[in-house]
């Protein structure tokens, strides 16, 4: 059994976080959802960024920090969109209880946190082929997967990325119908669990 910090994108803990983490616990696992926004949910994206910079990323991180604090021990972090950089960062602010990294729709090269991959720790990326947010930080910066994959690499952990067929950013949540593809979040699912047997 392994203790799961799990973190929402800036839509909030929807229905796609809320079966992953029932799908956790079925399987064994103990699961910590990390909801800076404390059960409020958006259904679009600008509404729900908007909301997330006036938070501002300090405030959530700090949030995060104390809210993973009540987690003693090893962990499994594994975080959606915004919430991947979240695991990445409080992965890296806990390297002797890290575990492993899930970062679904993209992950961050660890420059842009201002913060080293914890060693040893695995990392995973799970991302659809047209994905438009991953799209964007690619445009952004055209080396961010082959960054990220280094930084982990680098810190001695094994790194794997995983593209899916589709479009859908938040693609494993059913209550997104233009984002979700049934079938690859089974895919998804399945594979988190996993790795979480495998690395908790």
């Amino acid at each position: 059994m392994a203790q799961v910090l799990l973190f929402p994108s800036v839509l909030g803990a929807r229905q796609g976080i809320t079966d992953l983490a029932d799908a956790l616990t079925g399987a064994g696992h103990t699961v910590t959802t990390v909801d800076h926004l404390e059960g409020v949910t958006f259904d679009d994206y600008p509404t729900a960024a908007a909301r997330s910079q006036e938070i501002g990323f300090p405030a959530q991180m700090a949030y995060a920090l104390e809210a993973a604090r009540a987690v003693e021990g090893a962990f499994v972090a594994v975080g959606f969109s915004n919430g991947a950089a979240m695991a990445q960062w409080i992965a890296a602010q806990r390297p002797a209880d890290a575990r492993g990294v899930i970062m679904v729709g993209g992950g961050m090269p660890m420059r842009h946190l201002e913060a080293t991959w914890p060693p040893g720790v695995p990392g995973q990326v799970h991302v659809t082929a047209g994905d438009p947010f991953h799209e964007e930080d690619r445009q952004f910066d055209p080396m961010v997967d082959e960054q990220l994959q280094d930084d982990v690499e680098h810190a001695g952990g094994a790194y794997s990325y995983v593209e899916y067929q589709g479009d859908g950013h938040l693609f494993n949540d059913p209550t997104l119908p233009a984002e979700y593809q049934p079938e690859e979040a089974r895919i998804l699912t399945r594979r988190v669990i996993e790795f979480v047997d495998e690395v908790g």
